[in-house]
């Protein structure tokens, strides 16, 4: 079974799943809100972690590199516990709506690489087609 967490500083977590459900249904995303509350980070991760079965492919998805939320959560990273930083909800999204099977690590950077396709500086960009289309 695939398992999506979403770990941020403060409340971005939380409202990247929001959408997420909104956008696709999928109610059933982890969300870490890290340093909102009083709770050792650590705590809280080693918590999550532990409620992952051997069975499962995990997504990890995560606001910053550096940042020490992305941290804590590397030492997880496996063959079948992904932890991806620096998301966007059309990455999140494309993960989530994919097809059960385990992905292969080639599928994961190719979603990757397509999600980095939809940060673009719209001041420069030219909009060829004039639709409405939301």
């Amino acid at each position: 079974m695939r398992k999506i967490i979403i770990a941020t500083h403060h409340r971005l977590a939380s409202g990247m799943a929001d959408t997420l459900e909104f956008l696709s249904g999928k109610k059933d995303v982890i969300i870490l809100d890290a340093y909102v509350n009083c709770t050792e980070i650590t705590k809280d991760v080693k918590t999550i972690m532990e409620s992952v079965l051997d069975g499962d492919e995990v997504f990890v998805f995560t606001d910053m590199l550096g940042g020490s939320v992305t941290q804590y959560f590397a030492p997880y990273a496996n063959d079948h516990i992904h932890i991806i930083c620096g998301m966007n909800l059309p990455l999140v999204l494309s993960i989530a709506l994919m097809h059960e099977e385990k992905l292969s690590e080639n599928e994961i950077s190719s979603i990757i690489e397509e999600s980095k396709q939809s940060i673009i500086y719209v001041n420069t960009y030219k909009i060829e087609n004039n639709s409405d289309d939301e």
